[in-house]
């Protein structure tokens, strides 16, 4: 099988097991009518899904440099397929969606960045760089799918048929690993007593600075998803909105807008230099961040525009800063260095939303234009730190 042929059938496989990502995101408005939810408990939620991401996805990423990928990418799968049956049948308020939110996060674990190694370890190298941006790339377009999935199936047959039909990605998924792809022996596996050992990551001076811009990254971009639909309820309700404009499909369309962002942002990283437009990309980030949450009054279309330009700029650098640490490790650590990179990368998609919940609090609450000024402020700021964990990797 070719390269392109096996890392578009991964994507889709990808884009499949995160059926389920916008379960609670896409219906946040909801949640917050019937089940009387703060802002903080709303970012908690969603914070639950990117702690199970976090805190299985070093277990599940480093087991790629002992065994093959492949495997635990299915055992994801199911996982996948369990979080969102059980968030669709037995969550009913802020305590019993905790613990299904954190089941479906430690399974886009296993599916993720393991799909990632396991389409490394069969790819050659001089393809990588290019190979890896398409599928980093294809997050957005999952996410942007399950928005649309939840958004319109709820407009047109009610949440709960909603929330079911998130079980429908993972089986299929799961298919097409066991029908396209064949087992791989890793021929130079890590001991286990060493499996577990990141001293190796953790002194790669290059790798850490991608690293940490990742925790930047996934900070912003994860605060941003998980209120995007709110944002845009509050402001379809402050004007006189077309009805035409579906809050469900502008969501969609915003995610998935990251795709071709993330891969245009890393054929700049390729031009100019990664370091250069990572920081050049972070930079405009900030300066949109900074004045999106005020525009909610305007008129709706202006405000679907820069909320628009801002998911675009958020996605930009992930392909670029994933494919830095990656290309930045020996071949035979990449997995350990897949499991860094999660782990304190997506700190920051565990960090990002809950603290965005409480700056929304404390400001007003989610009814009120200052508190999504600066909810979407202090999202932003916390890109100034990227740019300088950059600086690691010269």
């Amino acid at each position: 099988m070719s390269s392109l042929k096996l890392t578009l059938l991964l994507c889709l496989a990808e884009i499949l097991f995160m059926t389920a990502f916008a379960t609670f995101p896409a219906l946040t408005p909801y949640y917050f009518d019937h089940w009387d939810l703060s802002g903080t408990e709303a970012g908690w939620i969603n914070g639950a899904f990117f702690l199970g991401f976090t805190l299985v996805g070093v277990v599940a990423s480093t087991l790629t440099d002992r065994i093959d990928a492949r495997s635990v990418v299915i055992v994801g799968g199911v996982a996948a397929f369990i979080g969102a049956f059980g968030f669709a049948q037995l969550s009913s308020d802020f305590w019993s969606a905790l613990p299904w939110r954190f089941v479906s996060g430690a399974a886009l674990a296993c599916t993720y960045m393991p799909g990632l190694k396991l389409l490394t370890d069969r790819i050659d190298n001089r393809e990588q760089s290019r190979f890896i941006a398409l599928y980093t790339a294809c997050f957005s377009a999952g996410s942007a799918l399950s928005f649309l999935l939840i958004g319109q199936v709820n407009t047109w047959l009610g949440v709960e048929a909603a929330v079911y039909s998130a079980v429908i990605g993972p089986p299929i998924a799961i298919f097409i690993l066991l029908t396209w792809t064949d087992p791989k022996v890793n021929q130079a596996p890590r001991s286990w007593r060493q499996l577990l050992n990141f001293k190796i990551v953790l002194r790669n001076r290059k790798t850490m600075g991608y690293v940490f811009t990742y925790f930047c990254h996934t900070w912003e971009l994860m605060a941003m998803r998980t209120f995007l639909v709110a944002f845009l309820a509050f402001a379809h309700t402050q004007t006189d909105a077309p009805a035409w404009m579906d809050i469900s499909v502008i969501a969609a369309i915003i995610i998935f807008l990251g795709l071709p962002s993330s891969i245009l942002g890393n054929e700049l990283s390729m031009k100019i230099g990664r370091q250069r437009a990572i920081t050049l990309i972070m930079g405009l980030a900030l300066v949109t961040a900074a004045g999106l949450g005020f525009t909610a009054n305007l008129p709706f279309v202006f405000v679907v525009f820069i909320a628009a330009i801002y998911g675009i700029l958020v996605t930009a650098d992930s392909s670029s800063i994933t494919s830095g640490a990656v290309l930045s490790a020996p071949s035979e650590n990449r997995g350990v260095t897949m499991a860094v990179h999660s782990l304190i990368g997506f700190s920051g998609a565990f960090a990002g939303p809950v603290v965005a919940g409480i700056v929304l609090d404390f400001g007003g609450g989610h009814e009120s234009l200052t508190a999504w000024g600066f909810m979407f402020l202090s999202v932003g700021l916390v890109s100034l730190f990227g740019p300088l964990a950059l600086r690691m990797t010269r």
